[in-house]
């Protein structure tokens, strides 16, 4: 994560203002008010204040020091720096956040933290994941874990626990990357049997 290290200021810059608006719209509706959600790998900290703003209960973190500290100093909110894998919470959030987070774990390692999600989420709790459409790759030393829309859905429906409510695919909200797709997805935790203990 050394490109986020260095490059902090200009990704937040790049993101903060992004309106994401028609994917909180699709996500918020379903969370109780006032309700618990967790930003997972929180990038500007901008959907946590947004969350916030709106009076949810927000828990934020990312791996990324330096996110971690300029996210805190811009939006005043108390932001954990710690790793999908250190995801220990049971049945404590409405709904947890993922947005192109996830996508910088290894395909190996996503059934695991997947399953991490899907115990922290309360009964029928909600989770939204994006992954960059196409085939995985590396940049700046990142590594990018994508899929096609089928390979995404054998992911969750053989490797998770999460049954899909919706999944849809949108083209990059930055105009320089106009051409690039996202695969957003919504997905509910099943609770007809338990997750597998790690």
């Amino acid at each position: 994560m050394d490109f986020y290290e260095t490059n902090a200021k200009a990704y937040i810059e790049e993101t903060k203002d992004l309106d994401m608006k028609v994917f909180y719209e699709r996500f918020l509706p379903v969370i109780p008010k006032g309700g618990n959600i967790l930003d997972a790998g929180c990038g500007s900290a901008r959907d946590a204040l947004y969350f916030h703003q709106r009076g949810f209960r927000v828990t934020a973190f990312d791996q990324s020091e330096q996110l971690v500290h300029r996210g805190r100093e811009r939006t005043g909110l108390w932001i954990e720096q710690r790793l999908f894998e250190e995801i220990t919470e049971v049945k404590e959030y409405d709904g947890i956040w993922a947005s192109a987070s996830l996508l910088h774990c290894s395909k190996e390692n996503l059934p695991s933290i997947f399953t991490r999600l899907h115990r922290a989420l309360s009964d029928s709790g909600i989770l939204y994941a994006s992954f960059k459409e196409g085939a995985s790759f590396t940049k700046d030393g990142l590594l990018y874990t994508s899929f096609t829309h089928d390979e995404f859905i054998h992911f969750i429906h053989d490797e998770t626990d999460f049954q899909s409510i919706e999944i849809v695919l949108s083209e990059d909200l930055r105009t320089e990357r106009r051409g690039e797709y996202w695969i957003n997805a919504y997905l509910q935790k099943k609770t007809t049997e338990d997750s597998v203990a790690l």
